[in-house]
This record gives C-alpha cells, structure tokens and sequence, in this order.
C-alpha cells in the first residue's frame, strides 16, 4: 500500500486528518489566487459587455441618423425641383416677363 493511501485510511479510521500550517497556507493561497482571478475575469467580461451594449447603441444612432439624412437629402430634393419652384412663384404672384430689355454695360479700359 502506498504512503498516501497509508495516510488517508489511517486518517479515516483515526476520524481526522492531520494537515501541516504549511499546506492550509498553500491551500489558502491558491484559494485567494483563483478567487482574484475569477474577480479579474468577471470585471473583464462586464467591462466587454458594456462597451458592446454601447457599440449597439451607436451603431443603431447611426442607422437613424443616416435614414433620416436620407429623407432631409430627399426633402431637399423636391424643394428645390424646377416644377415646384414653378408652383411657388405662381402661388406668390409671379408671371412669365412679357418684354425683357437687356442693358449693355459700358466696358471701361
């Protein structure tokens, strides 16, 4: 039988495990490292979910912002078309120039 099954049989039949101060050290030590490790994680995760529940966020502003650039650009258009300008002057009272003179300017030297 080997050391260690020597051990734990005759720790089970004594009802109790002797453990040095140096082993329950090294046990608490690799308990704190692996419990800052998890922490360091899960901030780490946290931290990624965050900036890609903002990432989302700027990216749907953007889609908007761009549908409704899209619709101004739209909007611009049929302002400025030749046929609606035409219904606006003649709503304001404009008509065609029935006789049109033209000036010549005197060309100085």
């Amino acid at each position: 039988m080997s050391n260690f099954m020597q051990w734990v049989t005759h720790g089970i039949k004594r009802g109790r495990f002797e453990v040095s101060l140096r082993t329950i050290l090294y046990i608490f030590a690799l308990v704190v490292a692996l419990t800052l490790t998890a922490t360091v994680y899960l901030m780490l995760v946290g931290h990624t979910a965050a900036r890609g529940r903002h990432i989302e966020q700027l990216r749907t502003e953007l889609l908007w912002l761009r549908r409704e650039n899209e619709q101004l650009e739209v909007d611009v258009a049929e302002e400025g078309s030749i046929s609606h300008l035409w219904d606006r002057a003649v709503e304001m009272g404009f008509a065609l120039a029935e006789q049109v003179e033209f000036l010549a300017l005197p060309v100085s030297d």
